[in-house]
C-alpha cells in the first residue's frame, strides 16, 4: 500500500500557547477498498508524541481536521490516550 505524508503548515497553539504540530498520512487504496487515516502530532517542546488512526476515513466523528487538531491540543486526557513514544521517529522525516 502506498502512502503520502503531508505536514500541515498553518501554526497551531494550544490554551497555554504551546505550539504544536501535526502530519497527515494518507494512504492510496484500490477502489472499493477503505480508506485508513493517521494524524501525527507532537508538542514544540519534543516531550509528546501520538498518533490518531481511523481504519476507515469515514470512520472519523469529527466536523473536519481542524477540530481534531483543536481536540488534541486542548483535551488533555484525550490527547494521553493517544500518546505513543515510538511515533518520535516518523519526526524524523523530511516534509515538502
Amino acid at each position: 500500500m502506498q502512502d503520502e505524508w503531508t505536514y500541515h503548515r498553518s501554526k497551531k497553539y494550544d490554551k497555554q500557547k504551546m505550539r504544536w504540530h501535526f502530519v497527515t498520512r494518507y494512504f492510496y487504496v484500490e477502489d472499493g477498498e477503505d480508506e485508513p487515516r493517521e494524524l501525527y502530532f507532537r508538542n514544540d517542546d519534543r516531550t509528546e508524541f501520538g498518533m490518531l488512526r481511523f481504519d476507515r476515513i469515514k470512520d472519523n466523528p469529527y466536523r473536519d481536521w481542524d477540530a481534531v487538531m483543536t481536540k488534541i491540543m486542548n483535551n488533555v486526557p484525550f490527547r494521553r490516550s493517544l500518546l505513543d513514544e515510538e511515533t518520535k521517529t516518523v519526526w524524523k522525516k523530511k516534509w515538502d
